[in-house]
């Protein structure tokens, strides 16, 4: 009985799983379609005369290698291989990589770099100074292509008000020493020139192998007119960068190097216009009238403290006048006297004869207090709280 068919995915995992039971590998080959993102993440493909496989070099193994990656670089380095489901990418994820030796290109590129190096030719104190505000500049480079323009539109972005004038040339290619040292001439003839720039877009160490054309080299050393070199992109070098007064990661970080004098001009200005206007009479009209309106608000409760404790003062003093005033005080003998008489009403015999009680009196009307002092016989007078009633004694 024959078994279900798999599924892609399946068999996606199964692939998986048996590369994973590889294990490390280690594998020599040179490096190719080199590129790195901005994520710190390097891709390219290692190879050799019969094939090619493509790796990834993540950013935090990246930080671990301390030699300049690029095309043409033989490389020794250990690497997983991994399918990426999805599209089904065999890679080799690396985990570490050393130099094997250069490639033909990168070979060559030291053993020039070596020995103009031993001639001098990039030291530092050959490098001159460029211009503060160029007014003048020329970009040797293609006609052809966004690189002239974005050059351009960052000039004009940043407000530069020079004159920039293109130089074309070829930059790719056996033609391309030859045809940018003419352009170096003619750069250097243009009245008033300030600065050269030398430059193009990125690409591969092939792509770029003119400008490390010896001839061009001592071509840009012995320009009259200081020299930028912006050749490719941030992650690419070539021996123009090194002889050149000044390297650029790109050829717009070289219009943002034109345009920095002036755009350091501008904000320089800026704060002093700011710092005069600080100081000017009409700003300090205005600081001193803030000033006032400040005296007169704490002037303001200043006063309605006063006013206010001068009022409670005031009331106490009313509350005392009032309550010494005869007015009061005849007030408070009233109150007391009719306390008093309060008092001595509830202490006065009505007040006792409406309890039940009688006041007993013989015929002439003297009180009878003892009941010793009664005869029998005796005419008696009770007196109550309504009226009177006569008694006679037993």
């Amino acid at each position: 009985m024959s078994s279900a068919p798999l599924t892609v995915s399946e068999l996606s995992d199964i692939l998986k799983g048996t590369l994973n039971r590889i294990g490390t590998i280690e594998v020599v080959g040179e490096i190719s379609g080199y590129k790195h993102y901005a994520s710190g993440h390097h891709y390219f493909s290692i190879k050799d005369a019969g094939a090619t496989l493509a790796c990834v070099l993540l950013s935090y193994q990246a930080r671990w290698v301390k030699f300049p990656l690029g095309d043409g670089v033989q490389v020794v380095m250990k690497a997983k291989a991994d399918v990426y489901a999805p599209t089904g990418k065999l890679s080799l994820i690396v985990d570490s990589l050393k130099p094997a030796g250069e490639g033909d290109l990168f070979q060559k590129f030291k053993e020039l770099q070596a020995k103009l190096t031993a001639e001098g030719l990039f030291e530092d104190a050959l490098k001159r100074p460029l211009p503060d505000f160029p007014k003048v500049v020329a970009f040797v480079t293609s006609e052809s292509g966004a690189v002239w323009h974005d050059f351009i539109e960052v000039l004009k972005t940043r407000g530069w008000n020079g004159t920039a004038w293109l130089v074309p040339a070829r930059v790719q290619g056996d033609t391309c020493p030859g045809s940018v040292i003419n352009g170096l001439k003619e750069a250097n003839a243009i009245p008033g020139i300030d600065l050269i720039v030398v430059g193009r877009g990125g690409g591969s160490m092939e792509d770029l192998w003119g400008f490390n054309d010896e001839a061009l080299v001592r071509a840009v050393r012995a320009s009259k007119a200081p020299v930028i070199s912006a050749v490719g992109h941030q992650t690419d070098f070539t021996l123009c960068d090194f002889v050149a007064d000044k390297r650029a990661e790109t050829p717009t970080a070289a219009a943002e190097l034109i345009a920095s004098g002036q755009t350091k001009l501008r904000e320089k200005l800026k704060l002093l216009a700011a710092e005069l206007a600080q100081h000017s009479p009409k700003a300090k009209l205005q600081s001193l009238y803030q000033d006032l309106d400040l005296l007169n608000e704490r002037l303001d409760g200043a006063a309605q403290e006063v006013i206010a404790d001068h009022k409670h003062h005031l009331s106490e003093l009313g509350s005392e006048l009032h309550r010494l005033s005869p007015k009061a005080r005849l007030g408070v003998t009233r109150e007391r006297l009719n306390q008093l008489g309060k008092r001595l009403q509830s202490a006065g015999f009505e007040s006792v004869l409406s309890r039940g009680y009688a006041i007993v009196r013989d015929a002439d009307g003297a009180v009878i207090s003892s009941s010793k002092s009664v005869s029998s016989g005796r005419k008696l007078r009770l007196k109550f709280n309504d009226g009177e009633a006569g008694a006679t004694g037993n």
